[in-house]
């Protein structure tokens, strides 16, 4: 297990190191931590005084217990491996092409040309563009230096905003006039000028070549073709054969998905900052009141406290294909259970019956409920095809029915909603439609005895160049009691939560040409900034932190949490809860919905008028479908589950996304629908597509009535918006 997963990863391990480490590989030590030391002693060859080095480190053996192995089996260096270059079957060769074979990403220029990947330490060229064997060069021993690793999981992104229109939800055009739309009791808060001096940028998004090209064989084989597509992006040959750093080479997790990529870091020490000098401490003497308050928190729901059970099969036979199938069978069916339950709490729905049973009804008006699998206009109204778990119908609603306009424009794919009407011959002639909506009308909740108060983050994206790091070091300083104000002291003093909405670091390989963007290309040491920096949140402040599409987690959603081996140090702050996305937070009595936001992509696609400047409205469209997800096969990747955790079953008081970088705020029926914005600024990619973000602004949220009780703004601090 040890020999295949090192060698999926582009790395190789001698027999004697392989029957030290062995017995405690997965036990004591996991292979994202043997790779990472691997790497900082600039290697891709595990020998046994390796071996030997990091069982020492991690305290798991002494010195005097470590067995001289290296006379019963000798340590086989690179430059002997072959003199052909290649490497034998008992070498794993088999395990490798598996893993290639599996999954073959392809880079593409805007003719669609593929690339290939390289490693530059083997010298290995793997085409993407067929299932073929990867072919292993090493011919030349190259020396590495130390290697960084970062996330890549190709997703869809959707990151910010156009620009602001006038008038648009209280949001001027003029920053400096912006008034945020606040109604009574909200005020808005710009925390000064920003000072003179401006600290240098310590880091450097680019990694030098250490290569050594005065030996042809050394090279990766693209670059001795010349071969290469000019796009300027991490995906071109051109642009690495220019001397703009060392191609990263691909490192693949399960079933071989690409998670990280990691390319040569410089020689020396690291060319960037993770904050390891970033201490803030109180104010002497600022008094905090929310550490009077009581603490009164719980996690309601979180995807990792959801038992699923395993797909049913027929036999041990059946194929993979026939469990996936199963599973999204599965999933389907509870989201049509989830969402039954919640329509038929609706009194003017009347008698449901299941669409099987519609032969049965003569000249009554029923109900049926639904996933819609297709719709249409027509000249005369609408058509729905439309199936539940006993069969399928088409629907028609004519364009003459009350609010059938409206309703034929909110829907989107694989949604479900309630059709009242008469059965016809095939045909289903609805007069109504109902969506699964939240209730214009809910019970007012006891107040507080005392003002408590939350913050709302999400969007960091440490680790980028345009990461406004002296901002978010101000809203530290902030929180540890640095005010301007009397109103400020007050607000500082009663914040006792703080939420964080996903994308905490900028990861790599999000987009093309991310590598160049990044302050911090090491997936390991943005978590370790990231850390750093919360730690100097005071500690009565409970930190919820949920991850993104950004973040080191699995890709489709649900997303569970982070990947602990790469985000351990977040796991490690004393004040943080790890949530899941999406996850419930009840506060005080009130729940919060927080969800990282990427339904809102879909929002976008399949009902007009939505944009990506005006999120808040993309996400009243998913309260009124009561799922964060609707629909599937388009942006958004979903993971097939047996049971659909992203209905909203319960109505809450608020909820939170984020994910489009944009500062937004709605009330629908009660409950207060927020995106909170981000602490990017605009990169090279949002200026491509027009995307504008709204960047440093802290919405403060008042716990008791669920809603805006300030927005503090450090976008002063923030260089490039």
């Amino acid at each position: 297990m040890l020999v295949e997963d090192l060698i999926k990863n582009n790395y190789l391990i001698t027999p004697s190191a392989y029957y030290l480490l062995e017995p405690h590989y997965r036990k004591d030590f996991t292979l994202a931590e043997l790779i990472k030391f691997a790497k900082s002693r600039g290697t891709f060859v595990i020998d046994s005084p390796l071996a030997e080095e990091f069982l020492m480190e991690k305290g798991i053996i002494s010195g005097g217990e470590v067995l001289n192995q290296q006379s019963l089996y000798p340590t086989q260096e690179p430059n002997e491996i072959s003199s052909s270059g290649e490497i034998s079957e008992d070498s794993g060769e088999t395990a490798q092409s598996q893993v290639f074979n599996t999954y073959s990403p392809e880079f593409s220029d805007e003719t669609g040309s593929k690339s290939q990947v390289s490693s530059p330490e083997t010298g290995s060229s793997v085409s993407t563009g067929n299932s073929a064997k990867s072919e292993i060069l090493v011919n030349h021993q190259v020396e590495i230096s130390n290697e960084t690793a970062a996330l890549l999981q190709p997703s869809s992104i959707s990151t910010g905003m156009p620009p602001k229109l006038e008038g648009d939800n209280g949001f001027s055009g003029d920053k400096e006039n912006f008034t945020g739309g606040f109604s009574e009791g909200e005020s808005f808060i710009s925390t000064g000028t920003p000072e003179s001096e401006s600290r240098e940028n310590e880091a450097s998004a680019m990694l030098e070549s250490s290569v050594d090209t005065s030996h042809p064989e050394s090279l990766p084989l693209e670059a001795e073709n010349g071969s290469g597509y000019g796009n300027g992006y991490l995906d071109s040959e051109e642009y690495y054969e220019n001397g703009n750093g060392v191609k990263p080479k691909i490192v693949y997790g399960d079933y071989g998905v690409p998670i990280a990529y990691v390319g040569e870091d410089v020689e020396g020490e690291k060319s960037y900052s993770t904050y390891e000098d970033v201490v803030i401490r109180p104010k002497e003497g600022f008094h905090y009141r929310a550490k009077e308050i009581p603490d009164e928190w719980e996690v309601t729901f979180d995807v990792k406290n959801v038992k699923f059970e395993a797909p049913k099969v027929k036999n041990a036979a059946s194929k993979e294909g026939e469990i996936i199938i199963q599973a999204y069978s599965s999933y389907f069916k509870s989201r049509l259970k989830k969402m039954r339950r919640i329509l038929r709490e609706n009194p003017e729905i009347g008698t449901v019956i299941d669409i099987a049973k519609l032969s049965y009804v003569r000249d009554e008006e029923v109900t049926i409920i639904g996933l819609i699998s297709e719709k249409r206009e027509t000249a005369r109204g609408f058509m729905f095809e439309v199936e539940d778990a006993t069969g399928r119908i088409k629907v028609f609603l004519g364009k003459d029915k009350n609010g059938a306009s409206k309703a034929y424009s909110s829907i989107m794919p694989d949604s479900v909603v309630a059709f009242r009407g008469q059965p016809g011959r095939g045909i289903f002639f609805a007069n109504r439609v109902f969506l699964p909506d939240v209730p214009k009308f809910r019970r007012e909740k006891p107040p507080l005895k005392e003002k408590v108060y939350a913050i709302l983050l999400s969007d960091i994206h440490v680790g980028s160049n345009k990461f406004c790091e002296k901002a978010f070091e101000k809203f530290l300083e902030w929180l540890n009691g640095e005010v301007n104000s009397r109103t400020e002291e007050e607000l500082v003093s009663r914040v006792k939560y703080m939420i964080l909405g996903g994308d905490l670091v900028d990861g790599v390989g999000i987009y093309p040409g991310q590598y160049n963007e990044l302050a911090i290309p090491d997936i390991f040491d943005q978590y370790e900034a990231l850390a750093n920096l919360l730690r100097n949140v005071p500690e009565h402040i409970t930190m919820f932190i949920g991850p993104g599409n950004h973040d080191a987690a699995r890709t489709a959603l649900p997303q569970p949490g982070f990947y602990e081996e790469y985000a351990r140090p977040i796991y490690k702050l004393k004040n943080a809860v790890i949530i899941s996305n999406p996850a419930v937070i009840n506060l005080h009595g009130r729940e919060f919905l927080i969800a990282h936001g990427r339904g809102i992509e879909d929002v976008v696609d399949f009902i007009p008028g939505r944009s990506h400047h005006r999120p808040a409205e993309a996400m009243v469209d998913l309260l009124k479908l009561r799922h964060l997800a609707p629909t599937f096969g388009n942006k958004v990747p979903i993971a097939p589950d047996p049971e659909d955790t992203l209905v909203i079953e319960s109505v809450p008081d608020l909820f939170q996304a984020g994910h489009v970088h944009v500062l937004q705020h709605l009330t629908y029926n009660g409950v207060f629908v927020i995106n909170s914005g981000t602490w990017q600024a605009q990169t090279e990619f949002q200026k491509m597509v027009n995307i504008v973000p709204t960047p440093a602004r802290v919405p403060i949220i008042d716990v008791e009535t669920a809603r805006l009780r300030a927005v503090v703004s450090f976008e002063q601090f923030c260089e490039g918006v």
